[in-house]
């Protein structure tokens, strides 16, 4: 009974702001707005709503499995089935996740949506991208949009460096399958999409393949990309220990590499994901990360203060936001990482800890302050 009222009061409010749509064409040329999202599982986003602790979002963030989206097991996250009706969330153990209730019963303009196309149970499923295969799922999708009156910043096949994401190692194929997503899209006449093309800009990805790498072999070409993009988790500064002779950048040098492509291609920024990671913002903890970058995950916990927390992660990224105004988006990921299967106890995919600022007043108030002062900028 709550449920349903909260998403009847969502789309209310949603129907009051909702922005009008651009054709194609204009909405890529259109300059981009600051922008403040929050992410990224359902729940997590409804929380951070309900605690009315913190500036209102002009947009949310979801994801979505792309090969999964007639799988009436979730949908691939999408929330509707193959007739477009509602559907049943999506739950990979990291929170429930539906596309439909994020851009149907949540007061926002936007939608960020990080739509996976890694190779993980799907074979040589980029290849198959580019050639049509799945060409029912770009329809569906794009139906999906079109039926929206949100602005979609579509993330295909985010984190295109991380090797963590099966098959992205091959770049060509992954440019194909890019630009095979966004030409169909295009034909359908999808008209309130902008393409987002993100890195992670993680030490740890050049640190598991033991060398850097350049990030030019996966740029799907200036016709095909609106924004680029990228992750912000670490300490942009802090220098990750050599392994096998091999120093990996720092998180800092990676994102200005990412920054000065964007540049020279003149497209706008967009961090795609941020997150505290290794802070409980509720125990105002910080505790190791991974093995290769600080320790055992969960373990060497330390006490900090409000303040502490703040100056070490916070400020820097508002520091960096204040000195490059082409950064104009900011998506935060707001949740109790600890309390999800996928990244919680016994930590396989590293210590994220917890990251709702409704459970910090001290750093929530400064956050309040920070995003408004940022969005003020020109």
């Amino acid at each position: 009974m709550i449920k349903t009222f909260l998403f009847q009061l969502f789309r209310v409010c949603a129907g009051l702001i909702a922005a009008a749509l651009l054709p194609a064409a204009v909405l890529a040329a259109e300059p981009i707005p600051r922008a403040y999202i929050v992410g990224q599982d359902f729940g997590s986003v409804r929380d951070y709503y309900l605690s009315q602790c913190c500036v209102r979002p002009d947009g949310v963030t979801t994801y979505l499995g792309f090969y999964d989206l007639f799988d009436p097991h979730g949908f691939g996250g999408l929330g509707v089935d193959e007739h477009n009706r509602p559907a049943a969330d999506a739950d990979w153990g990291a929170g429930v996740t539906s596309a439909y209730k994020s851009v149907t019963g949540l007061p926002v303009s936007s939608v960020a949506i990080g739509l996976s196309i890694a190779e993980a149970g799907h074979r040589g499923g980029l290849k198959r991208i580019a050639d049509g295969t799945f060409d029912a799922e770009i329809d569906h999708l794009a139906r999906f949009f079109k039926a929206s009156d949100k602005t979609i910043l579509l993330r295909i096949g985010y984190e295109f460096d991380g090797p963590w994401n099966d098959g992205y190692d091959n770049a060509p194929a992954y440019v194909a399958a890019f630009r095979h997503i966004v030409d169909r899209m295009r034909a359908q006449g999808v008209g309130n999409v902008r393409y987002v093309w993100q890195a992670s800009c993680s030490p740890l990805a050049s640190l598991i393949r033991g060398r850097r790498i350049a990030i030019d072999p996966w740029y799907p070409g200036d016709a095909y990309v609106d924004v680029a993009a990228m992750s912000w988790f670490l300490d942009p500064d802090r220098a990750v220990p050599a392994k096998n002779g091999f120093t990996a950048p720092t998180q800092g040098a990676l994102r200005d590499e990412l920054v000065a492509f964007a540049a020279q291609h003149d497209k706008p920024v967009m961090i795609a994901e941020s997150t505290p990671q290794g802070y409980d913002l509720k125990a105002e903890a910080r505790a190791d990360i991974t093995r290769d970058y600080d320790g055992k995950p969960g373990e060497g916990r330390t006490k900090l203060s409000a303040v502490d927390i703040w100056s070490q992660w916070y400020q820097p990224l508002f520091d960096y936001l204040a000195a490059h105004p082409e950064v104009r988006i900011l998506a935060y990921i707001n949740a109790d990482w600890d309390a999800q299967a996928m990244w919680g106890k016994p930590y396989s995919n590293g210590y994220w800890g917890d990251s709702r600022l409704q459970d910090n007043p001290a750093i929530a108030t400064r956050w309040n302050a920070a995003v408004t002062r940022w969005k003020a900028q020109p």
